[in-house]
């Protein structure tokens, strides 16, 4: 497998007139940190919603070039973007929790993808894998806008995980 685990080349996106990437050309080591750094308005955002293909769905977006994933283009014609979406997840800046509890947002997209196997040892791993499980152990059917902004931070990524 390559060392290179995301890439871009050539990668233009507009929308409608207005251009917001130009001939991006960038490469994400795999099991690295990255960090995209720069003004308001420069395209980091735009660039992030190139990889799990969230641009499909703004009206007016349209993206030339590439974007590999593990050597593949996940802009091919024969890519499902769902599949696509499933492997490459987004956490944003702000969190964004949905207004369900503490559990059923980790169980959330589990349950409603088929998942079969044991749910709460999903829930309990993902929020562990979070760094989180500790302080919401006793507290999982509590409402998870009540926690405090870094653990809704981190209760999204449990549920991404």
């Amino acid at each position: 497998m390559s060392e290179i685990a995301l890439e871009t080349q050539g990668l233009r996106v507009h929308y409608g007139d207005t251009l917001a990437l130009y001939d991006s050309d960038l490469q994400f080591p795999r099991n690295k940190v990255t960090a995209i750094i720069g003004p308001s308005g420069c395209g980091k955002s735009t660039l992030l919603r190139c990889f799990n293909r969230m641009n499909d769905d703004i009206p007016g977006a349209k993206i030339n070039g590439q974007v590999l994933f593990n050597e593949m283009n996940i802009y091919d014609a024969d890519i499902d973007p769902t599949d696509i979406r499933f492997r490459i997840g987004m956490v944003f800046q702000k969190p964004n929790p949905f207004p369900k509890s503490i559990y059923d947002n980790v169980a959330f997209g589990p349950r409603i993808n088929g998942f079969r196997l044991d749910i709460d040892e999903l829930v309990e791993d993902s929020l562990r894998r979070a760094a989180l499980w500790d302080e919401v152990k006793d507290r999982l059917k509590d409402r998870a806008t009540n926690l405090s902004g870094g653990q809704q931070q981190r209760l999204c990524i449990a549920r991404a995980l």
